[in-house]
C-alpha cells in the first residue's frame, strides 16, 4: 500500500473493540500454579515490558479470569513463548477455563519446574520469563495491571542472537477473534547519511 494515496474517505468508524487496530500482538502462554501445586496455562495477548531496570513487566488481566486469582494467592507467574507450531494450543489456553479443565493435558503441553518461582514452565515453548507480583492496580476497569519482576528469563539459544532468528522461529501472532498467524519477512532498516 502507498501511504500517500490512502482513500481517507474509505474509512469506517470501528464499532467493536478499539484493541483489535492494535493487534497483532505476540500470543504468549502465562502459566501460574495453585496452592495445592495444580499448575494452570492461559493464553494472554496484552503483556509490555514497563521496565529494564528494575527489569518489570506488566500484563492486563481480568480479575475474574482463574489465573488472575492465582497469581495473586502464589505471588508468582511465567511468560512462555510458543512458536507457531503451537498455535492450537495456544488456542485451547485461551478457550477453556483451568477451574474446571487441565489445560496442560488437553493442549498436549508439558509442565517442567522453573529455577525461581513456583509456576511451571511449558516444554513446548522456546522462551520462558520467571516472574514474582511486584504490584497489582486496580484500575478500575475490566482489566487489573499485573506488575512483575522478572527473576530469570531463558531462551533456546539457536533461536536468538540479541534478537529473535526469524529463519528459526515463527512467533504466533494473535490477531483477535480466534485469528492467528505468524511474520513472513523481517529487514534491517537504516536511516543513510542523507537522510539525517
Amino acid at each position: 500500500m502507498d501511504s500517500k494515496n490512502i482513500k481517507w474517505c474509505s474509512m469506517k468508524e470501528l464499532k467493536g473493540n478499539f484493541a483489535y487496530l492494535l493487534h497483532p500482538f505476540p500470543a504468549f502462554l502465562i502459566t501460574s500454579i495453585s496452592k495445592e501445586k495444580k499448575p494452570n496455562v492461559m493464553t494472554a495477548s496484552w503483556l509490555i515490558p514497563l521496565s529494564t531496570n528494575p527489569p518489570l513487566i506488566v500484563l492486563s488481566l481480568k480479575p475474574e479470569r482463574y489465573t488472575y486469582s492465582l497469581i495473586k494467592e502464589t505471588g508468582d507467574f511465567a511468560i512462555n513463548i510458543p512458536p507457531y507450531e503451537l498455535r492450537k494450543a495456544t488456542l485451547i489456553c485461551g478457550r477453556y477455563s483451568g477451574r474446571n479443565t487441565d489445560k496442560f493435558r488437553k493442549a498436549n503441553l508439558t509442565p517442567i519446574l522453573a529455577e525461581k518461582i513456583a509456576s511451571p514452565l511449558i516444554k513446548e515453548c522456546i522462551a520462558h520469563v520467571e516472574c514474582t507480583i511486584e504490584n497489582i492496580v486496580d484500575i478500575k476497569a475490566d482489566h487489573h495491571l499485573v506488575i512483575g519482576r522478572v527473576l530469570r528469563a531463558q531462551v533456546i539459544k539457536e533461536y536468538f542472537d540479541k534478537t529473535y532468528l526469524i529463519e528459526k522461529f515463527k512467533p504466533t501472532l494473535y490477531f483477535g477473534n480466534d485469528l492467528y498467524g505468524t511474520i513472513t519477512n523481517i529487514e534491517q532498516l537504516y536511516i543513510s547519511d542523507k537522510e539525517k
